[in-house]
């Protein structure tokens, strides 16, 4: 139970995903408490609480142990640890691993004489309850979960992948991956999301469509699924082959490719396989965040993206045909509490989002489809797409529920032609 604390504790109020793994190799330890000296004990202890967090963290933001453990360096831990709720949960666990130390190394005779088949059933019904109770297959499986299932991405669905084969593409095309956009399952709730393409003057311009598609893994697989068309990891698509991508498929046209995003070049390995993908220009943290005088908070601190859409504005102004990619940066969770344009009274009785975590980071996609509308409508041609890349991993289960599991929106503003848009 000891080794389990943490994790049993949050599972009354957080999402945990399942640890069959590591239930089972600390099961195998406290059997061996007693036999072997503390230092052995202590040996096996610490790699299996490792195996324990990797994994499990891992698992909560949809990344397998190997791209977790290549984005983790000393900058990244500092980062995180300077947040109230990464620094919290770093202290619990470390709490829980000297207690379960100590309890091991020294209780571990008394332990020996304990009865064997009362234990097998404790360990089997903890086995079984952590299934039951954190079961999820994209929490369970991640990226894994995409082999055998249809390919499904917002590009794909609305139309907008197709665009750089027509045989006159537009001049202007805009890609909006949001940060932790999930599809919320209330109607009423998605409605209020999405007001801001509900302007009449956008109507008037724009056809707006929208729908959902599945998605497996982190970011940078939503990034793969719609800019390559593919489930597949960057780091795998990138060593063996040579995919056509969307950005590739634009420059192909004459295209300028451009992509955009307020954190740093070396995160997920950007700065290497952007390139790769086909974009010409890359704008990243290191360049954008001497531009403006103030910065945004939360785990992955950099520019606001209300201030980066001036940048993609900028962008899309050039005089030659564009594509341009905008990763946006400030919703990732946790989300920092008042940190986007105040709209939905969130904390308050009456609140349209009950839930505070949830209703702050509606705020913070708003600020970036508020955006997105004014772009669209100052550059009245241009085909936009919004999409998410992956559902908002939420460490508590009341905010993680207010989501559809496994998918995420895109809303497509495909340009009216010019003689309808005239007509009453």
């Amino acid at each position: 139970m000891l080794p389990n604390a943490l994790a049993l504790a949050a599972c009354a109020v957080a999402g945990v995903p399942t640890r069959t793994s590591a239930i089972a190799l600390y099961a195998a330890i406290a059997l061996l408490g007693g036999t072997l000296p503390g230092w052995a004990l202590v040996l096996l202890v610490l790699p299996t609480m490792a195996f324990d967090l990797v994994f499990a963290v891992g698992r909560m933001f949809f990344l397998d142990a190997g791209a977790l453990l290549g984005l983790i360096d000393a900058d990244l831990l500092t980062t995180l640890l300077a947040t109230r709720d990464y620094a919290a949960g770093a202290l619990a666990a470390t709490c829980v691993a000297l207690a379960y130390l100590t309890f091991l190394v020294r209780a571990g005779p008394v332990m020996r004489r304990g009865s064997r088949p009362v234990f097998a059933a404790a360990v089997a019904a903890l086995l079984i309850g952590d299934g039951l109770v954190n079961g999820s297959t994209a929490y369970d499986f991640g990226p894994l979960a995409s082999f055998g299932k249809p390919f499904e991405s917002g590009g794909v669905q609305s139309g907008f992948d197709a665009l750089p084969d027509q045989p006159r593409p537009p001049r202007r095309v805009l890609m909006v991956m949001v940060e932790s956009l999930g599809v919320l399952r209330d109607v009423t709730q998605r409605a209020i999301l999405t007001a801001p393409f509900d302007d009449p003057a956008l109507r008037r311009l724009y056809t707006v469509t929208t729908g959902t598609s599945a998605f497996f893994g982190s970011t940078a697989s939503g990034e793969m699924r719609e800019l390559c068309r593919t489930y597949r990891p960057h780091r795998e698509v990138f060593a063996a082959d040579d995919p056509t991508c969307l950005p590739g498929r634009f420059a192909a046209r004459g295209y300028r490719t451009v992509s955009v995003h307020g954190y740093q070049a070396g995160f997920y390995g950007r700065a290497q396989w952007y390139p790769l993908a086909g974009f010409r220009t890359s704008l990243f943290g290191e360049a954008l965040a001497p531009r403006f005088a103030k910065a945004c908070g939360g785990p992955f601190p950099g520019p606001c993206d209300t201030d980066v859409a001036e940048v993609v504005e900028a962008e899309m102004a050039a005089s030659e045909p564009s594509f341009v990619y905008w990763l946006t940066l400030n919703s990732h969770v946790p989300v920092p509490q008042g940190g986007a344009t105040p709209r939905q009274d969130c904390g308050r009785p009456g609140s349209p989002f009950p839930d505070r975590e949830v209703c702050t980071m509606v705020e913070f996609w708003q600020d970036v489809f508020a955006a997105v509308s004014r772009l669209a409508l100052a550059y009245p041609a241009t085909e936009i797409l919004l999409v998410g890349d992956h559902a908002p991993p939420l460490w508590r289960r009341a905010a993680r529920d207010a989501f559809e599991p496994g998918r995420v929106p895109w809303i497509r503003l495909a340009p009216i032609p010019v003689a309808t848009a005239a007509l009453p």
